[in-house]
């Protein structure tokens, strides 16, 4: 099966050895690949509980330009772990009128915000949206909901009425 070759009298047997050596190292990669790729990082995690703690902050004031709202930053995602992939805001409001009151309104996408300083160390706490297109005696109702960079959305913020009076 293998050929030998005669050197000073010994005889050595190279395809055998050759073989050997291949199939140990072929058992060498197998077994790092096993160790090295091993990706899970943790317990899996329900795809709800990766949405960010919701907005409970929601304010809405008067100003000269506008309707100002503000709002916290959510650091958690619902099941406490550390929120690491915010992307942004999406700001929604409804405009009730006082001709009708009771009338359903529905909630309309105001802005999309984006949050940029997600590789910084020092993260803004506080954020800030002006609304300047208002008409007087109305009466406006804002949500603003996270954004994930996956596009995701929290649950809606607590609401924030206003009605505008210049």
């Amino acid at each position: 099966m293998t050929e030998g070759k005669e050197r000073n009298g010994e005889k050595r047997e190279w395809g055998r050895s050759l073989s050997q050596i291949s199939v140990m190292g072929i058992l060498f990669f197998v077994a790092f690949l096993l160790v090295v790729s091993c990706g899970r990082k943790g317990p899996p995690r329900a795809p709800e509980l990766a949405v960010p703690e919701t907005i409970k902050d929601l304010k809405a004031e008067a100003g000269g330009g506008g309707i100002a709202l503000t709002w916290s930053r959510p650091t958690r995602y619902l099941d406490g772990k550390s929120l690491d992939d915010l992307a942004g805001f999406v700001v929604f409001r409804k405009e009730i009128t006082q001709a009708c009151p009771e009338c359903p309104a529905p909630y309309r996408q105001r802005v999309a915000l984006n949050v940029e300083d997600q590789q910084k160390f020092i993260k803004k706490q506080k954020f800030r949206y002006v609304d300047g297109q208002l008409t007087p005696q109305v009466n406006y109702v804002y949500r603003v909901f996270s954004r994930l960079m996956d596009g995701s959305l929290s649950d809606p913020s607590n609401e924030a009425k206003l009605t505008w009076r210049p």
